[in-house]
């Protein structure tokens, strides 16, 4: 069994798509899977050496597994499936760290990442591989505070065990066994306003140096960062928002909360709406389709039109969880004195910040509570990974102390 270097990953598993940074190095995937219950055998041939480098090469995209004994389509591989999809369900009572998925989309894309390092540097993947692990992860503030036993429960589900990935690709199987190191859990936002934002790289400075003087002119960037600031981070994930609070640096565990409503609440009710959208009852499969219908590019008239059904059947579902948003935000507002900053990140902020008023709404509440506070969005480039990066600079941290030792 070839030894492996421990990988360094910082994991954010959204409800909506997993974001992970494996040694630098940050790859996405849906928070899908697929079981599958009648195996279809078409294993390619792993003598055939084109056909082995294509599959390596895009393996992240074609994850198909098993896993504790069952077999599954992983991710995108899932996400681009026929057969049944198992997606969040936004109605669930059940935690993230409770899901199916929590365990088996990050663990299969660490394995994945796995074989493709095994295959670069020329070792025989179809030998046994494993790799050991230091890993941070993070889960919603409320499922942490209000079952404190929740984060042992998730760190012992990767640190309990050896895990044994097994891809089914090819006509060999390929096995990659996983030990975790360490394993740390989070609260989020206060991930990304404690160390991403607080802390910020040079580059996610600069994003907010250009957007601060583009929107505020008058601004001193100084207010703005730095540990002894105030700052508020709304985190707008897929089926929970995260109000965090920050005070001098600190987080303040009375004062943030958890909305139990997200982006993938929009979506699910947006799906279901969108037969009323459309003048002959169109409708897609599930929320999977209809986020991926939301997000396309048309290039005919037909796909043009479905879209635009999808946009307005989005735009009937958001005005609830900008209620809630700004609700939340009045609450932190009672209790909040001198907030320098509100930092709008998440996913679900993208399509928020680009296609409703929830801006507008932030900057009025702000202006009924007077209060001065600078509102900024982290964007495209930054909203979805703010927790990542924090999650990828103290999984860092750790493997170095525990290297030092």
């Amino acid at each position: 069994m070839a030894e492996m270097n421990t990988l360094v990953v910082g994991n954010d598993l959204g409800y909506g798509d997993l974001k992970i940074s494996i040694d630098n190095e940050i790859t996405t995937q849906p928070t899908v899977i697929s079981p599958i219950e009648q195996d279809f055998e078409n294993p390619i041939d792993h003598t055939d050496q084109d056909a082995v480098k294509n599959t390596i090469d895009n393996l992240l995209n074609l994850m198909n597994i098993e896993i504790d004994g069952k077999h599954y389509l992983v991710g995108n591989a899932a996400q681009n499936s026929t057969i049944e999809r198992i997606t969040t369900d936004t109605n669930s009572r059940i935690g993230k760290a409770h899901m199916p998925a929590a365990k088996i989309v990050p663990l299969s894309t660490i394995a994945a990442k796995v074989v493709q390092n095994a295959y670069e540097n020329g070792e025989d993947i179809f030998s046994p591989l494993k790799a050991s692990v230091v890993m941070t992860t993070n889960l919603p503030i409320d499922e942490i505070e209000n079952e404190l036993s929740v984060r042992d429960f998730y760190k012992g589900m990767f640190l309990n065990n050896n895990h044994i990935v097994v891809f089914r690709n090819f006509d060999y199987k390929i096995s990659v066994t996983i030990n975790f190191k360490a394993v740390d859990v989070f609260k989020e936002g206060e991930v990304a306003a404690v160390v991403a934002i607080n802390n910020a790289t040079n580059d996610l400075k600069k994003y907010i140096t250009d957007y601060t003087h583009k929107k505020y002119p008058t601004i001193e960037v100084s207010r703005l960062l730095g540990n002894n600031k105030t700052i508020l981070v709304i985190d707008i994930g897929f089926k929970t928002t995260e109000l965090a609070l920050i005070v001098n640096g600190e987080a303040d565990a009375f004062n943030s909360s958890s909305i139990k409503y997200g982006y993938g609440h929009v979506l699910s009710s947006a799906w279901k709406y969108l037969p009323k959208a459309s003048s002959g009852g169109y409708t897609v499969k599930d929320v999977v389709a209809f986020k991926k219908l939301l997000n396309s590019k048309p290039f005919t008239k037909m796909e043009k039109e479905n879209r635009d059904f999808a946009l307005k059947s989005e735009q009937s579902a958001t005005p609830k969880l900008i209620r809630k948003i700004v609700s939340g935000l009045n609450g932190i507002l009672g209790a909040a004195d001198n907030l320098d900053a509100v930092y709008v990140v998440g996913g679900g902020s993208i399509p928020l910040m680009e296609r409703t008023d929830l801006e507008q709404q932030i900057k009025a509440t702000l202006e009924n509570h007077r209060s001065s506070a600078t509102t900024i969005w982290l964007g495209e480039k930054y909203a979805a990974y703010a927790n990542l990066i924090g999650l990828k600079a103290i999984a860092t941290s750790r493997n170095e102390s525990i290297n030092n030792k």
